[in-house]
């Protein structure tokens, strides 16, 4: 009887300590899930790149399944940089973002990646052109080099005898004549309701005029001085007025769409991949949707640069760092951050991105196949200047360029009021910063 008491009591120790060791271990994997959000680290991932979200959502989901320690979340916004600045002042802090402006990297809100190893597999040349303006160092990495200018339909040119048009006017001329012989087709297909498509073009086509003359990093560091009236925006019938008046001819010779006030990013691709659009304003990484759309437009389309707004300097288009990402530098998760893009860094996998975005890719290991529009680029590209990345005050980009070119489209300036709010605008941002 004695000796089955005793059993019982040390049993009833063995179960007691059994039950603390287990309570210790829950506590500890309490705390663990509780600090990670999960039995993973979550890394969030904030996405602005709107042709590419189906692309993003099918390589975390690979990535989430062979991954024992991260799970990635992805989430994909249309606003951009300003839904990303709402995102940090709510303490809502992304791990990783593909977007960025240069108040929060003057605010230190990313890390600095100048010593990643990443650099090692990228084209040097890349390193220095991703560089901060300011502070000289490289806050994102970026997968893929963009063109941005003009995407036309070789078969109408060819058919028209037409050639790239140099100047404003004669890109004007080139309109009126497909216009002319071709009454089905849109000589130029504007994309309005989403003001970044129009909103972008303001520093690559009239700012192209003293990017060229003051050169790119003159330019850039004049514009982050804040030196305003060297830039030229107000200048009696100067680039940015003669713009402004040729987007109003094209609209009242009836040059672009009629609906050009809400048609959307899609409706131009698709006009473009449908040929109903002779010409778009967009960057090549509306390749992929548009030849995703008609995959027998891929030998159809050619590439040239924006049209010169003076006659001494030249055509431009912008050649700049593509689908780049940052680290936040408040991110509690950097170690699986990093351990994210590794794998997504990976060759095989940017070999598939490349494609997919139609984009060339700076990792040096990395051939992928592209679309047959940059067979023969360089030819066109000869005579024209390759443009960077610009300096643009904070909340004066894209979106809010855009909303004053919709103004303008429904009739709300003039060309000599639209450059003078422009410039009062640009300023107003700038000194906001």
């Amino acid at each position: 009887m004695k000796k089955c008491r005793r059993w019982l009591l040390m049993l009833a120790a063995g179960i007691m300590t059994v039950g603390l060791t287990a309570c210790s271990g829950e506590a500890k994997k309490s705390e663990e899930t509780e600090k990670s959000g999960g039995t993973k680290v979550t890394v969030k991932f904030f996405n602005g790149n709107v042709e590419m979200v189906d692309w993003y959502n099918d390589a975390i989901e690979q990535f989430n399944q062979q991954s024992d320690s991260i799970v990635v979340e992805h989430e994909f916004l249309k606003e951009g940089t300003s839904a990303l600045q709402t995102k940090f002042a709510a303490g809502d802090i992304p791990d990783i973002t593909t977007m960025a402006n240069q108040q929060m990297i003057d605010a230190g809100k990313f890390l600095d990646l100048s010593d990643s190893d990443w650099w090692d597999r990228i084209d040097p040349s890349i390193k220095e052109i991703a560089k901060d303006t300011i502070s000289g160092k490289n806050y994102f990495v970026p997968t893929n080099t963009v063109f941005t200018g003009i995407i036309y339909n070789k078969d109408i040119f060819n058919e028209l005898g037409l050639t790239s048009p140099g100047t404003w006017s004669e890109f004007e001329n080139v309109l009126r004549a497909i216009k002319e012989k071709k009454e089905e087709i849109v000589p130029l297909y504007f994309a309005g309701k989403e003001a970044w498509t129009t909103g972008m073009l303001f520093a690559d086509i009239p700012g192209a005029v003293e990017r060229q003359k003051l050169g790119i990093i003159e330019y850039n560091r004049i514009a982050g001085q804040g030196e305003i009236e060297k830039m030229k925006m107000t200048e009696p019938d100067g680039p940015y007025e003669k713009y402004v008046e040729g987007l109003m001819t094209l609209q009242k010779e009836e040059l672009i769409n009629s609906n050009v006030l809400t048609a959307t990013y899609d409706d131009q691709v698709n006009a473009m991949a449908n040929g109903e659009a002779a010409m778009i304003f967009q960057g090549l990484f509306s390749l992929s949707n548009i030849e995703k759309n008609n995959p027998e437009m891929a030998d159809k389309l050619g590439f040239m640069a924006f049209p010169a707004m003076e006659d001494d300097v030249k055509p431009a288009y912008v050649s700049a760092p593509d689908s780049t990402y940052y680290i936040a530098s408040d991110s509690k998760n950097q170690k699986e951050a990093k351990e994210f893009l590794d794998w997504l860094f990976q060759a095989e996998n940017q070999k598939s991105y490349a494609e997919t975005r139609m984009a060339p890719s700076v990792f040096t290991d990395v051939k992928a196949v592209l679309s047959p529009i940059y067979n023969g680029i360089e030819e066109e590209l000869k005579d024209a200047a390759a443009l960077g990345s610009v300096y643009e005050p904070v909340g004066f980009g894209g979106d809010a360029i855009g909303i004053m070119v919709q103004e303008l489209f429904a009739g709300k300036y003039t060309p000599e009021e639209f450059v003078e709010a422009y410039e009062a605008n640009w300023k107003k941002s700038y000194e906001a910063q």
